[in-house]
């Protein structure tokens, strides 16, 4: 699959951006947990702290808080709020909150906090210490809990905060993206604009680039159009220079045959002949040069136009004239030179007017960005498949009572092929020949000022 340059860019831009964005937010919101999780310890921390510094043993051996440490949360049953103080297992004391039940007792020191389970099983996050209470009492755990869903619902407050405030900065990036990709992409779209230009005849050659980095491309571009313009030159010079090599000594020849009155039908034929395969060799030539020439552009309604009326006078024969109707749309036009397109049109025309019995219908229209169709259809006898399969080959006649030499359908047969075209005969409905022929199309005209970009 083929991708724009602006797909790609915006495609890479975008994913990259939301890659970035959802790793900040992972981010943020581990920082976030962090901050609560270290907070809600150090309260741990300081309750625990304070409950070791507030017990001691009594003359009778007995553990005992001297005062009050935590607040209530300590006192109300099943608050998620404990403390405990045991030994070898045994709790000694204990908060109100846990009435009959206690809490795992830790193996050891930790520097940072566990989860238990708490007596409703509920999740706790308890720290633990080892000490020994003022009275020389032995050695004594100290366990302070607190529950993990006060954490969890901190959390929860900040993450549709932060998932809409990341969702508004993605919103602002990928504007900010597209506007950078549109304005960085202008330059390219006006090289393209300028391309099209120079291809429909518009200019010259390219502007100077807007851009450092494209100058190079439009210099190369530049040279290549001059180039090629030269090439063509140099070969229709040399076309023209052959067809005056050529038709001197033709015309020479036959100047000398008539002045000795040496009248041969088979010598005249010949002639003919050789004159007509030298014209159609050199339209061949010139139409090899035009089929790469760039700029070239004619319109088809108004060749069309010239050759109906021509086609009108020459066939205005008899009390009833060959009827020529035209449907050409007036923007419709072919990418090559006007002699070129009159060739071929005019001998397709002055076959199906030679063939008509009473009508001739002319559609031209497009069939593709690419390509343009005109389809000719005459009221005439037509021809057999067999026929219509030779009737594009150089001097294939089937009827010798009509004028001509055979080569007109060859002639447009190759001309099309040489411009990338075709030439189809079918036959038409209910008698008479259809023949339609597909050209190149010329572009439309950019529209705008080509002069001017971002």
């Amino acid at each position: 699959m083929n991708l724009s340059l602006r797909a790609r860019l915006l495609g890479s831009a975008g994913l990259w951006s939301a890659i970035a964005l959802v790793g900040v937010g992972l981010f943020i919101y581990w920082l976030f947990k962090d901050h609560a999780e270290r907070t809600f310890d150090a309260r741990l921390e300081a309750n625990l702290l304070g409950l070791m510094a507030s017990v001691e043993f009594n003359e009778q051996g007995q553990l005992i808080k001297t005062r009050d440490i935590g607040g209530p949360q300590f006192d109300r049953a099943y608050s998620g709020w404990y403390w405990q103080i045991a030994h070898d297992g045994d709790v000694l004391i204990a908060s109100r909150s846990l009435l009959t039940a206690s809490l795992p007792t830790l193996p050891h020191d930790t520097s940072r906090a566990l989860a238990l389970i708490g007596p409703e099983s509920d999740v706790l996050r308890a720290r633990g210490r080892h000490f020994s209470a003022p009275g020389s009492g032995p050695p004594l755990s100290i366990t302070v809990a607190g529950p993990q869903s006060e954490i969890d619902d901190a959390l929860s407050r900040i993450v549709l905060p932060l998932v809409a405030s990341l969702a508004l900065l993605g919103v602002g990036l990928a504007v900010a993206v597209w506007w950078q990709v549109r304005w960085g992409l202008k330059p390219l779209t006006r090289l393209r604009r300028d391309l099209l230009a120079v291809r429909q005849g518009q200019r010259d050659q390219l502007a100077h680039a807007t851009v450092e980095e494209l100058q190079p491309l439009v210099d190369e571009i530049n040279a290549l159009v001059q180039h090629n313009r030269e090439v063509i030159a140099r070969s229709r010079q040399h076309v023209g220079n052959l067809a005056h090599g050529l038709k001197t000594p033709l015309a020479m020849l036959a100047n000398n045959l008539s002045a000795q009155q040496a009248h041969n039908a088979t010598i005249d034929e010949a002639m003919t002949r050789l004159q007509r395969l030298v014209d159609h060799h050199l339209r061949r030539a010139r139409a090899v040069g035009a089929g790469y020439h760039m700029g070239e552009r004619t319109q088809v309604a108004a060749t069309l136009e010239g050759l109906v009326s021509v086609m009108r006078h020459v066939y205005a024969r008899g009390p009833a004239p060959i009827r020529i109707s035209v449907q050409c749309a007036d923007e419709l036009a072919f990418r090559g030179e006007s002699q070129d397109l009159d060739e071929l049109l005019g001998n397709l025309l002055d076959n199906a007017c030679k063939w008509a019995r009473q009508q001739v219908c002319i559609d031209a229209h497009r069939v593709s960005a690419e390509q343009l169709a005109v389809v000719i259809t005459d009221d005439g006898p037509g021809m057999p498949e067999a026929q219509r399969l030779k009737a594009v080959e150089r001097g294939e006649r089937f009827d010798e009572s009509t004028p001509g030499d055979g080569l007109g359908l060859a002639i447009v047969h190759d001309l099309a092929r040489l411009y990338g075209g075709h030439l189809a005969l079918a036959a038409n409905s209910p008698s008479g020949l259809r023949v339609e022929l597909t050209l190149p199309v010329a572009e439309r005209p950019p529209k705008g000022d080509l002069s001017n970009s971002l």
